[in-house]
């Protein structure tokens, strides 16, 4: 039986994917055809090795495949996505070896990111369908406190087991659901950069994720169409070297609220349900944009900071200490005054309409969008994933900051009105 190898655009770090049922038989096979000569070693927690890397070993001892090493984290609690775990996979790895993620979202930034160190190429074995990192180029880490994308290569070939995936916890499924979901703000957030003149646009990308979106989220149970869409998404990220066309500001309230420890009962919350909580607040915040015309809301616009004022207002913002260095700088760098920002007000008012427009071309209702998210059984109020109603708001004002990204954030923020437009977040927390 041939591998059950699924077509991959031309020109990616990524050049082999096989999936299908009883995929994982077929390891030997794809390590030989992606890394001629190279010694696998093995990368999984406790519970993925049960999962999955036990059998990986097996079947690549059976078939004579000489294993490297391996290295297995804890199950419990759950592993964080530390950069110093990396750097520590990178001491580990031979010269020789091709390593081999066995896991989920965490296993697989980790040894991306080590073999990165190492000078290495890796394998990918995924064993849940919980998150749309496992083709991208980077990985998502805490890095002296702050969560920021690391780059480094995605991964050459992947070896995903549909038996496996399927075997999966139900949460870590909805998971990936909700970060699938993400795209349809974050495409409208790149709609609002393109039309400022922030960030264009890339037109091939667009229409990966973009033309194909409505598709994948249609079956909340069609596990074959979110793998799909969860992989092209990382495919989107290769192609534009950056994590653009798969999060906007719903990605930057998860990585606040996980730089600041955000737990549900003594249990770390998952990226997918920290976006999908994300999601619903950005639709929130740009169905106000959809909601009023300029001159309607331009006697409502508050008066620009000054740097000083901004210096200071930033501070009492990340009080809390947690959030490293960077975000301060990040948002220093960015802030607009003066002249500078009578300029952006002038042109978010001649562009106006077309910002409304591709809002409004995208976007799901929020109305919407919170059955559809209730149905595939992840959470939809900031108290399900462990916040209260400050954090939760703290942590929209404080995504603004922490990337160059321009987002619906950014335009609420410059136009003076980002604190009225979250007045409609209130819904969020009855």
């Amino acid at each position: 039986m041939a591998m059950p190898l699924i077509p991959v655009p031309s020109g990616l770090d990524t050049e082999l994917f096989c999936l299908g049922p009883g995929a994982l038989k077929f390891l030997p096979d794809v390590l030989a055809k992606a890394f001629p000569g190279a010694k696998p070693f093995l990368v999984a927690d406790d519970n993925t090795w049960q999962a999955a890397g036990k059998e990986a070993q097996n079947i690549l001892t059976a078939a004579g495949v000489e294993v490297a090493g391996k290295y297995i984290f804890p199950g419990e609690p759950r592993l964080h996505p530390d950069y110093e775990y990396c750097k520590m996979l990178g001491r580990l790895f031979p010269a020789d070896c091709v390593p081999v993620a066995v896991g989920s979202g965490v296993i697989n930034d980790l040894t991306k990111c080590g073999a990165s160190l190492a000078g290495l190429r890796y394998c990918c074995v995924p064993t849940a369908c919980s998150v749309d990192g496992f083709t991208a180029a980077g990985s998502a880490l805490v890095v002296e406190g702050t969560k920021k994308t690391v780059k480094c290569p995605a991964p050459k070939a992947l070896c995903a087991d549909t038996d496996i995936l399927a075997t999966a916890p139900a949460d870590m499924f909805a998971s990936g659901y909700a970060d699938l979901l993400t795209k349809v703000p974050a495409g409208a957030d790149w709609v609002i950069a393109d039309c400022v003149g922030e960030e264009p646009i890339r037109q091939d990308v667009w229409d990966l994720i973009q033309g194909n979106i409505r598709k994948w989220i249609a079956d909340k149970n069609d596990m074959l169409a979110v793998f799909d869409g969860l992989a092209a998404t990382g495919y989107s990220m290769q192609m534009y070297q950056e994590s653009r066309p798969a999060s906007g500001a719903e990605h930057l309230f998860s990585h606040v609220w996980e730089m600041e420890g955000l737990t549900k009962d003594g249990e770390d919350v998952s990226h997918g349900f920290k976006v999908g909580v994300g999601l619903l607040a950005s639709t929130l915040l740009m169905e106000y944009v959809l909601e009023h015309s300029f001159e309607e809301l331009e006697p409502l616009m508050l008066p620009g900071l000054s740097m000083e004022e901004r210096a200071a207002e930033i501070d009492e913002l990340l009080k809390k200490g947690c959030y490293g260095s960077q975000p301060k700088i990040t948002a220093l760098d960015k802030h607009l005054c003066g002249e500078k920002l009578a300029a952006r007000r002038q042109l978010i008012r001649e562009v106006w309409q077309k910002i409304q427009s591709g809002i409004r071309e995208r976007l799901i209702p929020y109305e919407r969008m919170v059955e559809i998210l209730k149905d595939a059984h992840c959470p939809t109020a900031p108290a399900e994933i462990g916040l209260d109603k400050e954090q939760f708001l703290h942590g929209i004002r404080c995504a603004q900051l922490i990337r160059r990204r321009y987002t619906v954030l950014d335009l609420l923020y410059e136009l003076g009105l980002l604190d009225r437009a979250m007045e409609k977040l209130s819904v969020m927390c009855r």
